[in-house]
């Protein structure tokens, strides 16, 4: 029961920071590229930053690695390895100090200044602005000095981590410790760099060297504990692909919250912080990868070469450091530090109920970041382009400054901040975004809006390295402009989807029956499609009341659900003379709708038979059978169909769902068809909804320029 008690109490605690943010407005930031912040930039002034945390000795980066060495976790692993022998002994106290100078953070002010004044440099040329919320930034640095800062972006782009030390700098904050992949620590001479400036390195995965486990486990329990500059790492892992939020991984959050369950800190300032690009660098390596391509190994060389972005034009970039959460104020009564009292902190490990409020902080903090990014023009101009062509409609100019309006109201409606809030010239707003995107899409003559022809070379691609089929060239140079206008659809989902979920739900009860929608009943057959979309989107089950309610709430001011008078029950509003409205939502479901059908098509038709498969396996098979429905021309079928992020992510979806069982055979992990007709079910569902979206996806084939199958 008292467990039921804390959960509940982080549910409900969770559930206010997220429904009652202070508001936030594109008022707020301010573009630090601009002439006022001239001295912010200057990379030569008087270093004297503001210490989130400080100490009355503070820790240099080589007493961090000596605090670890002296550790009594350190000193435990040292004695059980060695036997007590003392020349063993001698030898693991140097493995681990070098160890120790691989992982460890250094600072160079010399080097940080370098540095930023190459950024300097490079940000005048491609950007026209780096936007800070310099309200939030100023919140947050009123809350410094009282506990350890943990600071939590999001993840669109290698740049991500580089932009915070910057814009830090800038505003004379002090860098904090980030956890950086091995890529980088590979990396000739940036590696070194990149240390100078506060990255410290970790391993992807450790296996089974307990080890190094200790080693850095202990690492991070120094800098909660010791260092006073903070923290930095991404919760998500690793970068979005697909521009869209990714299921938040726990482990680096919970070695930096393990110091607060075990008393050895008050409290900890977790940090959301979002980034929102107008266009990410990597946007063609993304579409790439999301189809099969491997990304090329990052080299000094590589990175050199990238400079080349500097002829071209990547529009603005938008951070906000959002509401600050005290950890101990989360937990609540689940913070129960008397159970560790019962032997050294470094012999214990966190308890299950533990964990999961961990991986519940974490949820929220993905969801807060998603809740403060700001969505741009294009981003408008993506979802309301991509709603035409389901229709086999063109865009004229006039008719796509109507949509980008009434989208901003729509996602304003919902709460989200767009770039059109106090935009007096939305024509203005859309030719600027379509200039930076002119890879994307076009104005013609007659000013109308039309995808742009692609001229990549794709018989130079290594097919022997592809994660999955091996796609004809005409497909690709199909799926490649699309995917590349769907991931600035994408960032709209996070507003959309649950809304899209609602009416199309409420779209088919209507269909079966004429009789009034039951809230209960709707609220039901939501929930059966955030089970099955939860990786997709990252929406989880303590949210799923209070985003029902939302959701039906915006419906319900926008005219698209009614109340019927004298009941609580609800029926479909009364259609308009094109149903715009109602279908500029269910556009942004289209494409993932399309996937999960055929996801399910695949398995039901080709591994219904078999006893078991591997991942890769079941990814190229998925990638065959929807290039075979694209080249026949098929309906329910869309190119985004082939993104091998969604088709995984949809493996694993019905994995949880127990419509397919996943185990561990001879170290690979193999599936197969579960025979609880789950699979079955979920499919016959899909096709049920598929069959209400009346979209006509194969304009899509043709609104590719020079595009033949």
């Amino acid at each position: 029961m008292a467990k039921d008690n804390r959960s509940t109490l982080c549910r409900d605690k969770a559930e206010a920071w997220t429904i009652n943010l202070s508001p936030g407005t594109l008022s707020e930031y301010r573009n630090i590229l601009g002439p006022k912040y001239r001295e912010h930039r200057d990379m030569t002034k008087r270093y004297a930053p503001t210490v989130p945390f400080p100490k009355d000795s503070p820790i240099s980066p080589e007493k961090l690695k000596k605090l670890v060495l002296a550790s009594g976790r350190i000193q435990m692993l040292i004695d059980e390895q060695s036997s007590k022998d003392p020349a063993k002994k001698i030898q693991l106290a140097k493995t681990i100090a070098e160890l120790l100078d691989e992982i460890g953070l250094d600072e160079s002010l010399p080097v940080i200044r370098t540095l930023g004044t190459i950024l300097n440099a490079i940000f005048a040329r491609i950007y026209t602005g780096l936007y800070v919320n310099e309200v939030k930034l100023e919140q947050l640095r009123s809350r410094y000095g009282r506990q350890t800062v943990l600071y939590l972006p999001s993840h669109r782009s290698y740049g991500d981590f580089i932009l915070m030390s910057y814009v830090l700098f800038c505003y004379n904050i002090a860098i904090p410790g980030i956890a950086a992949g091995m890529d980088f620590y590979s990396m000739a001479g940036m590696g070194s760099a990149l240390r100078n400036t506060g990255a410290f390195y970790m391993r992807r995965t450790y296996g089974n060297d307990r080890q190094y486990w200790y080693i850095f486990r202990e690492y991070m329990r120094q800098l909660i504990v010791a260092y006073d500059r903070g923290l930095e790492f991404f919760l998500e892992g690793t970068r979005s692909r697909s521009n869209k939020a990714l299921t938040p991984k726990i482990g680096l959050l919970s070695m930096a919250l393990e110091p607060l369950f075990m008393g050895e800190v008050p409290d900890l300032l977790i940090v959301p912080v979002s980034v929102s690009y107008d266009r990410p660098v990597e946007e063609q390596l993304f579409v790439y990868e999301l189809l099969g391509v491997p990304k090329p190994k990052e080299t000094t060389r590589g990175m050199l070469k990238a400079l080349s972005i500097v002829r071209e034009n990547f529009g603005s970039i938008y951070l906000e450091f959002g509401d600050p959460i005290s950890a101990k104020h989360y937990f609540g009564d689940g913070l129960n530090r008397a159970q560790h009292t019962v032997a050294p902190s470094f012999t214990q490990v966190l308890a299950k109920e533990e964990r999961e409020a961990i991986q519940d902080l974490a949820n929220d903090v993905v969801h807060l970041q998603q809740h403060r990014m700001v969505l741009t023009a294009f981003h408008l101009i993506a979802h309301y382009y991509n709603y035409r062509k389901y229709h086999g409609q063109a865009v004229a100019m006039d008719q796509l400054v109507q949509g980008v309006t009434l989208l901003g109201r729509i996602l304003k409606n919902l709460g989200a901040i767009t770039e059109l809030e106090g935009a007096e010239n939305v024509e203005h707003l859309i030719l600027e975004a379509l200039a930076v995107h002119r890879n994307i899409l076009q104005l013609t003559a007659e000013r109308v809006l039309v995808i742009a022809k692609t001229y990549h070379d794709f018989s130079r691609v290594d097919k022997r390295k592809l994660k999955g089929h091996n796609l004809s060239e005409g497909v690709m140079k199909l799926a490649v402009p699309i995917f590349s206008l769907q991931l600035y659809c994408n960032p709209c989902l996070h507003w959309l989807a649950v809304p899209a979920m609602v009416l199309l739900a409420a779209k088919r009860f209507s269909l079966a029956s004429n009789a009034a929608l039951d809230r209960n009943s709707l609220f039901a057959a939501v929930g059966e499609l955030r089970e099955l979309f939860s990786l997709e989107f990252v929406l989880y089950a303590r949210r799923a009341q209070v985003d029902f309610d939302t959701s039906l709430e915006h419906l319900l001011r926008q005219g698209l659900l009614e109340t019927v008078a004298g009941s609580d029950a609800l029926r479909i509003g009364q259609p308009t003379s094109d149903d715009q409205l109602a279908n500029v939502y269910l556009s942004a479901m289209g494409p993932f709708l399309c996937t999960y059908l055929q996801v399910t098509n695949v398995l039901l038709q080709h591994f219904r038979s078999r006893q078991q498969f591997t991942e890769k396996e079941y990814l190229a098979k998925v990638q065959e059978c929807v290039e075979q429905l694209l080249l026949r021309q098929e309906r329910n079928v869309h190119p985004y169909c082939l993104s091998l992020d969604s088709i995984s992510l949809a493996l694993h979806s019905l994995v949880m769902l127990d419509a397919i069982r996943k185990r561990k055979i001879d170290n690979v992990y193999r599936y197969d068809l579960t025979t609880t007709g789950k699979i079955e079910s979920i499919n016959e569902r899909l096709e049920n909804y598929s069959s209400i979206l009346t979209f006509e996806y194969l304009t899509f084939q043709n609104a590719v320029t020079g595009c033949k199958l």
